[in-house]
């Protein structure tokens, strides 16, 4: 339904008001509508409450919409008042889930059919602890979540553990002798070596005496 400016009084709880945008075809608005966020959980919304305690005819479709769309600006502004109360509602509703289960365990004689609902009543369990978790982590953000988005941010970052062992490099091993570090910027006075060879004295065969002439 396409209206002109203003916004109309809402009586059919099952309607869908869309809102015309200048310069753009009905088509591709109808179609930015209905395929919106705010326009597809109101409706999921709607037929899932069909089969609940909640009377459909008392819950507008529209307005549905039109609140989801407050809470995602609220959401964008960095107000989560909206996602906790969901996760509260959720682990809640869990947690009525899993006492409820336990009692239907409890009352079965079959072994099977009580390890069948004991099965669906842990996994409720489960669910209602990780929402819980969820929600904590909302409220308060663990240390580790920070570092490692600063690190993130701010590149590739060398962590030191001071638990570890100080293991010395190779290089290092390399300049220690007898636990001392060599120094390597003095250096060895050098010895001088005499390579004059001295000269062979002058030998004459006639000076031998052994030697016949």
């Amino acid at each position: 339904m396409t209206i002109p400016k203003g916004k109309p009084k809402i009586t059919n709880p099952n309607l869908l008001l869309l809102k015309h945008i200048d310069g753009q075809d009905e088509l591709k608005t109808s179609t930015d509508y209905y395929l919106s966020q705010a326009t597809l959980g109101a409706s999921t919304a709607k037929v899932m409450g069909r089969n609940g305690a909640l009377d459909e005819d008392q819950i507008s479709l529209e307005y549905t919409k039109e609140l989801l769309e407050r809470h995602f600006k609220d959401v964008a502004n960095g107000e989560l008042a909206i996602a906790e109360q969901m996760l509260i509602t959720q682990a809640f509703a869990l947690n009525v889930a899993f006492n409820s289960l336990s009692v239907r365990a409890a009352r079965q004689k079959d072994a099977s059919t009580m390890q069948m609902i004991m099965n669906l009543c842990f996994k409720a369990q489960n669910q209602s602890r990780a929402t819980l978790d969820s929600l904590v982590q909302l409220k308060r953000p663990n240390q580790t979540s920070f570092i490692k988005q600063a690190n993130i941010a701010n590149g590739h970052q060398q962590v030191i553990n001071s638990g570890e062992k100080n293991i010395t490099p190779q290089n290092e091993l390399l300049e220690r002798s007898n636990g001392k570090r060599l120094d390597r910027s003095a250096k060895t006075k050098a010895k001088r070596i005499d390579s004059t060879v001295e000269a062979v004295g002058k030998i004459d065969g006639r000076e031998n005496p052994r030697r016949k002439s």
